[in-house]
């Protein structure tokens, strides 16, 4: 409270000296009214001698009846008539006064008689009240009246002003985005009527946003999923395809083709309900599948058709699931129509660079090849992506990152990311990268899930970190760093709090240069996890950006209860936007939920200067991709 503090001490300093001054005016104002009414009776008792005084007389008997008591009554210690050599007549005090007594002595001329004076020796004005213990407590308590009535006034102005600058301080965290450290209470704020305006009006807003929130996902949701059974429908599928085509991170992947023959069957005797109920059944059991493999995902192919994604996976482990999916789908409730329900699969495993018609040419003839077998059963599209050919087994992989982390030869690339309005990247993305026993390099997306397998993941996120924190403190560096940690780590207890006490070690502005980024699929399953270990992050200094966005269809609730800083679109989303309305519409619908609030929007992934243009008129305001620049590769030591 700074303004109140030197504002309530002015205004003391102000009525102290306002009181001083009115009280030293009054006193001398008495004083001297004192003096002049003191004159006054000497000039009366000189006149009235001067008209009374007989030269002849020596008793002087008619100056003797009344001149004592009106020496009393003025209060004359000493009063004389002399002239030059001879004193005529003294009335008061025979001896002299002694020093330290206080006295006012006056000489006059009688006027009718030549040569003769008069000396009067009196009393100060307010002598008696100045010597009076009852004249100075009553003094006193009049001024100590004052003080209370001073000290009751200011303790009122303090209460006012100190509401009234609560009040601007939360309006200045509002205007800010920093509403969540508003420590008082809003209650204390002065003027009531607009603090409680300001509360009705935050409510209003929270309560939009969140409706802007199920809107942006509504919206998303009838671009993105499927309506009947709620899950991704031909569209979501095509744009995840494609970016895992053009992902140089994966090494390889499956697709499975699941089809319910019988669909068709059910829907023209039982009805559509019936169809879409057992649909939305099969998604389950399929939905509990995928869930065992990191980043899979499955989408409505056509009308009785599912189709999962498995990143990361050979051929041999694309069998395996299909069997797994064959065994669930053989547990569901099939209608008694259905004497011998017929499920078939069709599979394919494709790598980087490949074409997305080609994959799905493939998958569609191993799902026909499957058909004509008759029975249940899957059929692979073969092309000798075995272990050896993608270098997978968790012995292997634990032996190769083990060596690493104990060599600390995790290497980070830097890939910069640029404004629509600058040349030089405002910030510098971190990109985990690992060589394999041949040299070949690997990104993050093909070993972190192998490494959460083996149970180095919290290990591999703390390499990654302290060699961030070391480019962190670099005197030459010029933009901020951004870094990706897994929520996996963040939510661990151990590495929550060794990150904190890394971080405590720093200076907070230098803090305010780092970015901790977490995908969107881990904000979504442990949204309410998050929000503590995130908060504090916050309350450090760091940045928060949440990457792969649109990459599943989930509620941006979060963008608003993590103070996003960056909110950071999926590769998906802006692969060809130029030429995709529906990914221009989901898009527009996550700028618009970031309306209000200090988050940016960076697209991931840009490759065309077409891409950037649509990006830009769209409101993006960042880019990251090989249109930018290509990242220049580097070891931190």
């Amino acid at each position: 409270m700074k303004f109140t503090n030197q504002f309530i001490t002015t205004i003391t300093l102000c009525v102290l000296a306002a009181v001083l001054m009115v009280l030293i005016g009054a006193g001398l104002s008495f004083y001297q009214m004192g003096i002049a009414y003191q004159q006054r009776q000497v000039d009366a008792v000189v006149r009235m001698v001067d008209e009374s005084w007989q030269p002849e007389s020596t008793a002087q008997p008619n100056i003797d009846r009344w001149l004592p008591a009106l020496l009393d009554t003025n209060e004359l210690i000493v009063f004389t008539v002399h002239d030059q050599h001879k004193e005529y007549y003294r009335s008061g005090l025979t001896q002299p006064l002694a020093s330290d007594e206080i006295s006012e002595q006056y000489d006059r001329a009688l006027t009718s008689h030549d040569g003769l004076f008069v000396r009067l020796v009196l009393r100060p004005p307010f002598y008696h009240i100045d010597h009076s213990l009852a004249a100075v407590s009553g003094l006193t308590g009049a001024i100590m009246l004052v003080f209370a009535g001073l000290l009751l006034s200011l303790r009122w102005f303090r209460r006012q002003l100190r509401g009234a600058e609560l009040l601007e301080q939360r309006g200045r965290l509002i205007l800010d985005g920093r509403l969540s450290m508003l420590q008082h209470s809003p209650k204390e704020e002065w003027p009531q009527a607009a603090s409680r305006a300001l509360d009705k009006l935050m409510a209003d807003l929270r309560e939009a946003r969140k409706e802007r929130s199920r809107f942006d996902t509504f919206i998303r949701a009838n671009v993105f999923v499927d309506r009947n059974i709620g899950i991704g429908n031909r569209v979501f599928f095509d744009n995840r395809l494609e970016a895992a085509l053009n992902d140089s991170a994966s090494q390889s992947a499956a697709l499975l083709l699941v089809e319910l023959q019988d669909l068709e069957h059910i829907n023209h005797k039982l009805g559509h309900d019936r169809g879409d109920e057992l649909l939305s059944s099969a998604s389950v059991y399929l939905g509990h599948l995928i869930r065992r493999y990191p980043g899979a995902l499955q989408a409505r192919y056509t009308g009785n058709t599912f189709a999962l994604m498995f990143p990361n996976t050979v051929e041999s482990e694309a069998q395996e699931a299909a069997r797994q999916v064959l065994k669930l789908l053989r547990r569901l409730h099939w209608p008694d129509v259905v004497k011998e329900p017929a499920v078939y699969i069709g599979g394919v495993c494709f790598r980087f660079g490949e074409q997305l018609h080609q994959i799905e040419e493939e998958a569609e003839l191993a799902l026909r090849s499957a058909a004509l077998q008759g029975g249940d059963g899957y059929f692979m599209y073969y092309k000798g992506l075995t272990e050896e050919s993608s270098g997978k087994g968790t012995v292997r992989w634990r032996t190769l990152l083990g060596r690493l982390l104990e060599q600390d030869a995790i290497l980070l690339d830097r890939q910069g990311i640029y404004s629509a309005a600058e040349a030089t990247p405002e910030s510098i993305e971190l990109l985990a990268r690992i060589h394999d026993e041949q040299g070949r390099e690997l990104a993050a997306g093909h070993f972190l899930p192998m490494a959460e397998k083996c149970g180095l993941l919290q290990d591999l996120d703390r390499c990654i970190m302290l060699q961030s924190l070391t480019a962190l403190q670099d005197a030459d560096r010029k933009a901020v760093l951004a870094v990706n940690l897994s929520v996996a780590s963040i939510l661990n207890r151990s590495f929550h709090r060794w990150l904190v006490f890394e971080l405590i070690q720093l200076p907070r502005p230098l803090l305010h240069e780092l970015v901790i980024e977490l995908s969107e699929a881990g904000v979504g399953r442990h949204f309410l996890e998050l929000v503590k270990p995130l908060r504090a992050l916050k309350a450090l200094g760091c940045r928060l950006a949440v990457d792969h966005v649109g990459q599943d269809v989930v509620s941006t609730q979060y963008i608003k209860d993590y103070d996003l800083d960056y909110l950071k679109l999926h590769s998906s989303l802006v692969r060809d936007i130029d030429k995709k309305s529906v990914n221009q519409m989901a898009v527009r619908s996550l700028l618009g939920n970031c309306m209000g609030n200090h988050t940016r929007v960076i697209a991931v992934g840009v490759e065309t200067e077409a891409e950037w243009t649509c990006l830009k008129q769209l409101g993006v305001h960042a880019g990251q991709g090989y249109y930018f620049s290509c990242p220049e590769r580097f070891q931190l030591t």
